[in-house]
C-alpha cells in the first residue's frame, strides 16, 4: 500500500472519528470528558482537534449553541406558563438595560501614562 493510500485512509478514520465525537458530544449535552470517555479518547485528542481543524471546533460550537437554544426555549416555556421564578431570571439576565438588575457594573478607563512617585538621578532619589 503506498504513502498517499495510508494517508488518505487514516485521514478518513480520523474525520469518521470526529464526526461520531460530534453525535456523541450531542448526546452528552456538550460534556467533553463523559463524551472523551464515551469515545475512548483523551481529551488531549479532543482539543488538538480544536486547535488544528476549524471545520471541527465550528462543527462543536454548533453543538453547544443547539444547547444553549434548547435550554432557552425551555426557559420560554417555563416564562409562557407563568412561572415567577423563571420570568425574574429572564429579566436579571435579559432585561438588564431597562433596569431589572441587582448590582451595579462600574467601568474603570486604563490610565494612560504610569504615576511618577519618585526618580533616580545618579545615586540621589528626588521625590516629586
Amino acid at each position: 500500500m503506498s504513502t498517499h493510500t495510508m494517508n488518505t485512509k487514516k485521514k478518513e478514520t480520523t474525520e469518521a472519528r470526529k464526526d461520531a465525537f460530534i453525535e456523541i458530544l450531542r448526546a452528552n449535552g456538550g460534556n467533553i470528558k463523559q463524551s472523551c470517555i464515551k469515545a475512548n479518547m483523551g481529551r488531549s485528542t479532543y482539543y488538538a482537534w480544536i486547535d488544528d481543524d476549524k471545520d471541527f471546533e465550528n462543527e462543536v460550537r454548533d453543538v453547544n449553541e443547539e444547547l444553549l437554544d434548547f435550554a432557552e426555549s425551555q426557559l420560554m416555556n417555563h416564562i409562557t406558563k407563568g412561572n415567577l421564578t423563571a420570568t425574574i431570571f429572564y429579566l436579571k439576565t435579559k432585561g438588564q438595560s431597562r433596569g431589572y438588575i441587582e448590582k451595579q457594573y462600574i467601568q474603570q478607563k486604563q490610565m494612560t501614562s504610569p504615576i511618577k512617585i519618585f526618580e533616580f538621578e545618579g545615586d540621589e532619589i528626588i521625590i516629586e
